[in-house]
């Protein structure tokens, strides 16, 4: 397969990531909601351990090339930009 084709795939995915990223943000935006009226912070600092910590385990299940430290620092700044979403 030749570089052109796997930047193909590479967009494919891409375009998957986006439909997700979005997805997600959407189910933070109606979490978002009920905080509010329940008067609960935007930020749940044990929930985002949780995830960090499950993202982390699943990276070093997986062992592909991204490491446990990666998927943390990607999933910190998805969960930072769907904060956002959440206010």
């Amino acid at each position: 397969m030749d570089i052109e084709n796997w930047r193909t795939r590479i967009d494919e995915l891409e375009d998957m990531i986006i439909e997700l990223l979005n997805k997600r943000a959407s189910y933070a935006s109606e979490i978002g909601k009920i905080k509010k009226q329940k008067g609960l912070p935007v930020l749940d600092a044990s929930r985002e351990k949780k995830i960090l910590d499950r993202v982390a385990k699943k990276a070093k299940a997986s062992k592909g090339p991204l490491s446990a430290e990666s998927m943390r620092h990607i999933f910190t700044s998805i969960m930072e930009e769907t904060r956002n979403v959440e206010k």
